[in-house]
């Protein structure tokens, strides 16, 4: 059953869809360097200052995704009975695999994969996912202390993630997200998982 989100909630997120969505057509269509986010809030109708507020940088505006807590939720849900690469290749499946934007998503990837400095963004902000997920891997053995296992299953999976992300945005039509997700986490052989 989906969650039903408050009404303020609901709006914000809309909004930022909004701002994003005016973002990314301002960046393939002018170029990325030299849009300015007051640009992009001038287009948008909001100042540029809600949009620092909402999305912190230039970079974010195409980094960001409101998918970011379904991640998190089905993540959690699975490494409670699934081994940590099926958790992770199961949640980011459903986070992921059938999305309602797919064409915005697309055009996100792009942007992520042709710009250095959002891929620059999108690398640091990599880092920070991999030791979370090396984290809720300890945790699943019950240890405090990451290990070195568990910091490289976790940058495995993430970088099977993004293989399979670059992979599908060069051509959409070639198969479902889901699929290219499962395969690319399928073909990994990490040891323990």
């Amino acid at each position: 059953m989906a969650e039903i989100l408050p009404l303020r909630r609901r709006n914000r997120l809309a909004a930022m869809r909004a701002v994003q969505a005016a973002a990314v057509g301002m960046f393939e269509s002018d170029g990325f360097d030299t849009t300015t986010v007051d640009d992009v809030a001038e287009r948008s109708g909001v100042s540029a200052s809600t949009i620092y507020r909402h999305f912190g940088t230039k970079e974010a505006l195409v980094l960001w995704d409101e998918r970011a807590q379904v991640v998190e939720s089905e993540l959690a849900t699975r490494l409670a009975t699934q081994a940590p690469v099926e958790a992770f290749r199961d949640a980011m499946v459903v986070a992921f695999g059938a999305r309602n934007d797919t064409d915005l998503f697309v055009r996100r990837l792009r942007l992520i994969y042709s710009e250095p400095a959002i891929w620059g963004a999108a690398a640091q902000r990599d880092r920070v996912d991999r030791r979370e997920l090396a984290d809720a891997f300890a945790a699943v053995d019950g240890r405090s202390q990451v290990g070195v296992q568990d910091t490289l299953t976790a940058a495995v999976c993430l970088a099977a993630l993004d293989v399979a992300f670059e992979q599908w945005q060069q051509d959409p039509s070639e198969g479902d997200l889901a699929g290219v997700i499962v395969d690319a986490v399928d073909r990994l052989r990490v040891g323990g998982s």
